[in-house]
């Protein structure tokens, strides 16, 4: 199994970083924008809202993607595995381990859970096309953290999982409503 894995994370980086490089700029602002910060800002922003309007679901689909976000961390704390040795990674400023992709797990959970009420709040044809480029950057994002040399592959798609897992829980069970 282990060696599958080798395999497929060897391959498919090999493609990625074979992209041309005009995409670099792309890659670049993409993993900026999926940073923890501004994915955990979205999160709590939606609970927050969810409690100045008195919207109980909506509080608690902001509470279960921070969560969600919290797992992922803690994933990463227990097993520990070394990143790629890039010269990305030597120069990050945080020395935190690679799996699952913190930046897969919080685009996953907080531009989905975007697209998710954007696609009540907005009129159509407009909600589709702000939950499409939602979905869109949460893939670049994802592809980005390889062609970057942040990750390897199984740790963006270990991420975009478990960021999907929290999306479903919030979707299926906790089923926030805006209001308007």
């Amino acid at each position: 199994m282990r060696t599958l894995l080798h395999q497929f994370d060897l391959r498919l980086t090999h493609t990625i970083q074979q992209f041309p490089s005009w995409v670099e700029p792309i890659m670049t602002t993409a993993s900026f924008v999926g940073k923890p910060i501004f994915t955990m800002a979205i999160c709590m922003v939606v609970g927050v809202l969810g409690l100045v309007w008195n919207n109980l679901k909506l509080f608690y689909a902001g509470c279960v993607s921070v969560g969600t976000i919290g797992l992922g961390v803690m994933l990463k704390l227990l097993l520990q595995r070394d990143r790629p040795f890039t010269d990305y990674v030597l120069n990050m400023r945080l020395d935190t381990p690679s799996f699952p992709s913190g930046h897969a797990v919080g685009s996953t959970v907080a531009y989905g859970l975007a697209a998710y009420l954007l696609l009540q709040l907005l009129p159509a044809p407009w909600n589709y096309v702000a939950a499409g480029i939602l979905i869109v950057l949460i893939v670049i994002i994802g592809i980005s953290r390889v062609y970057l040399g942040a990750h390897f592959p199984s740790d963006v798609v270990a991420g975009w999982l478990l960021g999907l897992a929290g999306l479903a829980v919030i979707i299926l069970l906790v089923k926030p409503r805006i209001m308007v």
